[in-house]
């Protein structure tokens, strides 16, 4: 069995904010290689769920030249580089 303590200290708004964006960012960074060597090209529901946005804010997106999108037949592709160089931008 095993003995763990909580401790408790005071600590001010803004270093707590900064420790969870700290936490937060090393646990994308783990998640986003794994995905940037699987795919090269991401559809419109699976860059819609990586930016954490909806379908609609992504057309609006392509129409003023945020994030561009491929065609390639009648399917829209999203390529990894857009999507991770957005990806960094929002984080």
């Amino acid at each position: 069995m095993t003995n763990s303590a909580i401790q408790l200290m005071q600590i001010d708004i803004e270093s707590f904010g900064q420790f969870i964006q700290k936490l937060v960012r090393e646990e994308l960074e783990k998640i986003i290689p794994v995905q940037s060597e699987e795919k090269e090209f991401y559809t419109r529901e699976e860059t819609a769920k990586l930016l954490n946005v909806s379908l609609t804010t992504l057309f609006h997106w392509n129409n003023d030249g945020t994030l561009k999108n491929t065609k390639i037949g009648n399917r829209v592709y999203y390529s990894k580089e857009e999507v991770f160089s957005k990806l960094k931008q929002v984080s």
